[in-house]
Parts: structure tokens; C-alpha cells; sequence
């Protein structure tokens, strides 16, 4: 009722409503709620007068706090809003309101300090991390002009607390925010002096090689790759790295290079194995020798052995996806169309 009298401009009567509500219930949100119907009339001394009283309700308990500096938030006095915040976490140490903080700081203009609270709240609360970085990648996404300035400043915020605490915390932050630059190859760095300190998994490590692959950076792609072959003996892994770098090898051949990356594909083959781990690298030689060798009929051959291992229905579906591309490619349709609907 009292929005509907605001937007009629009947604002005597939200007025009375908002004392009548505040005499019988003592909420002390509904003082912000009278200076905000104030500030509609362009009383801003009022205004004031009502917002500071809301103020004087944290000091007495500290826990109206929530709703004082929510209801600011909801009328968008982002000003007042910091103020609660700020008020409530000095009387009541207990109390964290850095992430609020932080989002009312970046719709104040106030770009640094936004970055220090937020940077300051991700390292002491590892489980706003990720709720931090979507807030920090809004402001990554803006026009040109402001987009190039904070993220210079979030850049140099990032490396002066590495320099400072040389805790791997840092080097993730740094890789995350040059994965949004599509900088693959600084983020590689991060990663890299990530592993070296902590030595247990290449999952972050080859996930970056996968986005720089999808993003057209095949250089870095193939230097992570490399990396990977040069540090893990996880078979899966040195599959997964083989076949990115064979793939590349291929993409880039004329047909004399032909003879020696079938041999090539072979020996690699023959190390792990005709197994499901490296499936990848079977598929890859069938599309190979049919496409680039045109021998479509020793690709159906590998294709056929490949189904004919303890592969899940996932990898059955890729090796039948392949086949039907070979099966388009001789100009049987029909097969192709059958293969990829039967069991």
C-alpha cells in the first residue's frame, strides 16, 4: 500500500501508514522506509534526518543491521547502505559484510577499493571465491574504455599480493583472471609455478590446455600438452596430450608428411595398447587414414576392431559417429543413416 500511495504521489498518506506500522511493530527498517518516502518529495534534510535515526537503531542492536542495510540496498541508496554495513561490522566483529561491501563500492565508482575487498574476503573466506570472481568478471565485460582500467588495476592488485604472500592462493587468482584476458599463455605460467608447489594433479593444467585449444590458441595448447607429456606418467593423460599434438601435427601436413605420422600413430598405438583409454587416438588414426590417405576401408576396419572392445556406451557412440562420417564419405547414405540410429 505504500508503493501504490508513492506512485499516486500520495505521500502523506505512506507517511501515516509507515507510522501507524512503525508505532505498533517497532521495525526499525521503517525508518529508512519514512526518509526514502521523504527523499520522493525531494526533502533531502528529512531524508537525512530519517536515514541517520535507522542508523542509531544498529548502534542500539547491532543486529538490525540486516534489515536496515538491505532495505537501503532495495531503494538504492548505496551510500547509506555502506554506512549500515560498516557500522554493524565495527560493533559486532562477528559480523561479514566484506561481499556487500564490496558490490556497493563498485556501484560507487569506487573501483580499488571494491578490488581490495573482495581480494581481501576471497583469500580469508575460500568459499566466496567463486561468487567474487563472477562479481570481478561483470566489470571485465564493460565498454572498452572502462573495462581496459580495471583491469589494470585488478591486475596489479593480483600481482602485488603475489609479490607480498607467495601463497599459491595468488598464482590461481592471477591464471583465472588472464583465463578472462584469453591470455593462455600467462595463465600457463600461473599454472606451471602452481604444480611446481603442489605437484599432486595435472586436472587445472590440461582443463587450461582444453580452453586455449577451444579459443584457436593451438601454440599454447601445444606447449601445455608438451608440459604434461614431460611430467606425468598417468597413461589417460599422456593420451589425451598425444592426440591434441597429433591432431595438430595433421592439421598442418601435406601429403608427404603422410607416411611418417601414420608410423607415428602406430608406435603410439602399439605403446598403450588397443584399450578404451586410448580410443581417442584409434579414432584418430581412422579419420586419418580415410580423410587424409584415402583408405576409407582400413579406417572402417580400425573403427570396427575399436567397437569391438569393453567400451562404454559414450565411447561406442563417438566410434559409430566416425564410422557414419566415413560411410558419408564413400556415398552411402543410407548406411551412415542407419549406423547412427540402431542400439
Amino acid at each position: 500500500m505504500v508503493e501504490c500511495y508513492q506512485q499516486l504521489s500520495q505521500f502523506q498518506k505512506a507517511e501515516t501508514l509507515l507510522n501507524d506500522q512503525y508505532a505498533k511493530f517497532k521495525q526499525a527498517n521503517l525508518l529508512v522506509e519514512l526518509g526514502y518516502n521523504y527523499q520522493l518529495q525531494k526533502n533531502p534534510a528529512q531524508a537525512k534526518k530519517y536515514y541517520d535515526l535507522s542508523l542509531d537503531e544498529i548502534r542500539k542492536i547491532p543486529a538490525n543491521v540486516y534489515s536496515i542495510a538491505a532495505t537501503f540496498e532495495r531503494r538504492v541508496i548505496p551510500d547509506y547502505a555502506l554506512k549500515a554495513y560498516e557500522l554493524g561490522q565495527s560493533l559486532e566483529p562477528k559480523y561479514n559484510f566484506n561481499y556487500q561491501m564490496g558490490v556497493i563500492y563498485g556501484q560507487l565508482g569506487n573501483v580499488e577499493k571494491m578490488i581490495d575487498t573482495f581480494l581481501d574476503e576471497s583469500f580469508k573466506n575460500p568459499q566466496s571465491y567463486i561468487m567474487i570472481q563472477n562479481q570481478l568478471a561483470k566489470f571485465m565485460t564493460e565498454d572498452e574504455e572502462s573495462e581496459a582500467t580495471f583491469n589494470t588495476t585488478l591486475k596489479k592488485a593480483l600481482l602485488l599480493r603475489s609479490q607480498k604472500s607467495h601463497d599459491i592462493f595468488w598464482n590461481q587468482y592471477l591464471s583465472w583472471f588472464y583465463v578472462q584476458q584469453k591470455d593462455y599463455g600467462k595463465a600457463f605460467i600461473q599454472e606451471k609455478a602452481i604444480y611446481k608447489r603442489n605437484p599432486e594433479t595435472f586436472a587445472n593444467i590440461v582443463n587450461l590446455a582444453q580452453l586455449a585449444m577451444d579459443e584457436g590458441d593451438d601454440e599454447t595448447a601445444r606447449d601445455i600438452f608438451s608440459y604434461v607429456l614431460e611430467n606425468t606418467q598417468d597413461a589417460e593423460l599422456q593420451i589425451r596430450a598425444h592426440t591434441f599434438l597429433m591432431s595438430m601435427k595433421i592439421q598442418k601436413a601435406t601429403e608427404k608428411d603422410f607416411p611418417a605420422i601414420k608410423t607415428e600413430l602406430d608406435a603410439l598405438l602399439a605403446q598403450f595398447g588397443i584399450n578404451p583409454f586410448s580410443l581417442p587416438l584409434q579414432i584418430l588414426e581412422a579419420h586419418f587414414v580415410t580423410f587424409n590417405m584415402n583408405n576409407p576401408e582400413l579406417g572402417k576396419t580400425m573403427l570396427k576392431a575399436a567397437l569391438d572392445i569393453n567400451i562404454n556406451k559414450y565411447q561406442a557412440a563417438d566410434v559409430k559417429m566416425e564410422l557414419a562420417d566415413i560411410l558419408l564419405f564413400e556415398q552411402k547414405f543410407n548406411q551412415g543413416t542407419d549406423l547412427l540410429f540402431s542400439d
